[in-house]
């Protein structure tokens, strides 16, 4: 039987967008998503908060940091596998002047509320939150 004594993975990670209509926070991100009041279930979103806030860059950083071409937002979103109804509000909300992050979260991220939706597609649309993790990449 063979060994493998050096790094071996099979990870995953997960893409997402998210603009918070006020400022980028626990709390906003808490409240947008619809947790309300005490629960164990905070801690999981609260974790999560940390590995997006840990992971996120205002979008147009984004690509500016991280793409050799100069694309504009549609094209690397649809680069990215992003379908034309979110690059559209995308567009919209920073049109609307909100801050607008991307990033990516991983299965052998730092938490299992990482790990966890990372394996997860979802979306949350609201007049004070947009968060997309619908492109995943198992």
């Amino acid at each position: 039987m063979k060994v493998r004594g050096d790094f071996v993975t099979n990870s995953s990670s997960t893409s997402f967008i998210v603009s918070i209509k006020d400022e980028f926070n626990e709390n906003n991100f808490i409240k947008g998503i619809g947790i309300e009041g005490e629960s164990a279930i905070n801690k999981i979103f609260k974790d999560l908060f940390d590995a997006i806030n840990d992971n996120k860059a205002e979008i147009h950083d984004y690509i500016k940091n991280f793409r050799k071409s100069s694309i504009g937002i549609s094209g690397f979103l649809e680069e990215e596998g992003f379908d034309q109804e979110t690059i559209s509000l995308v567009e919209k909300l920073i049109r609307d002047d909100r801050k607008v992050y991307y990033g990516k979260i991983s299965s052998d991220g730092s938490s299992a509320s990482e790990a966890y939706f990372c394996m997860e597609s979802f979306l949350v649309c609201d007049d004070d939150i947009y968060f997309n993790g619908k492109i995943g990449g198992w």
